[in-house]
């Protein structure tokens, strides 16, 4: 042994100051059952109406399948519409809720149930915006049976998209990572250009419309209203205004 002072020797003589814990975690116990009630609905749907439930997954597979689901039965007025109205609102509420407090790193603003509550009258006032302009659109043009075409694939195409969101929302809420939120984002914006494209098919095929115009319309209610809320919600959490 040398004699110099060590550590071990001589002891820490500095100072220690706690360090408050800083946590990431977004899940919360009732997001779990929101995701589970979800599911029930399907399994309940699945059950209950086989057939029905079939014909709407298969209405992306062209206007033969809508054609043969719109002869047996009309999906806006069903349970089966319903509930997978309700599931989808429930579940796109919840990905932006969770969205909110990873881009902000805020859960006490963002990550409670009244926040997600305020989600949800949001994103169903927007449905049911959009069935009101379809139905008015509808009338003006006397173009009903169109509309209820429209109508079917919109409630196909939210119910790929809450089902393939639940398994992104699991990846969100047990690795809050922004990569599974862009993923989301991703998956929304997929499924409103697939239905743009069914709707533009139908649409071209039961209306005298030309297809330009038809593009333009679907492109007018589809596309531009998420590309403006998506540029919104970055300047919001960039600049915190989106202006």
């Amino acid at each position: 042994m040398n004699g110099d002072s060590t550590f071990v020797t001589s002891g820490f003589e500095g100072i220690i100051s706690p360090m408050v814990r800083v946590t990431h975690e977004v899940l919360e116990g009732w997001n779990l059952i929101i995701l589970a009630a979800a599911l029930l609905l399907v399994v309940i749907n699945k059950q209950l109406y086989p057939r029905q439930f079939r014909q709407l997954l298969s209405v992306p597979g062209g206007v033969a399948h809508t054609n043969q689901l719109l002869r047996e039965w009309t999906p806006t007025s069903s349970f089966i519409g319903f509930s997978f109205t309700i599931a989808y609102i429930a579940v796109i509420a919840l990905f932006l809720q969770k969205a909110f407090v990873i881009f902000s790193n805020d859960l006490a603003e963002y990550n409670g149930f009244n926040m997600f509550a305020i989600l949800c009258a949001i994103v169903a006032g927007w449905v049911v915006l959009r069935h009101l302009v379809l139905a008015l659109i509808g009338w003006l043009f006397r173009q009903k049976e169109v509309v209820m075409r429209q109508n079917t694939v919109e409630l196909s195409a939210s119910t790929f998209c809450f089902l393939v969101m639940e398994i992104i929302l699991l990846l969100v809420l047990y690795i809050p990572n922004s990569i599974f939120v862009w993923v989301g984002i991703g998956i929304i914006f997929a499924t409103a250009l697939v239905k743009l494209i069914l709707d533009c098919n139908e649409t071209r095929v039961f209306s005298k419309m030309p297809t330009f115009y038809i593009f333009l319309y679907f492109c007018t209610l589809e596309i531009a209203p998420l590309v403006l809320l998506l540029t919104a919600g970055m300047r919001y959490f960039t600049n915190n205004t989106v202006f």
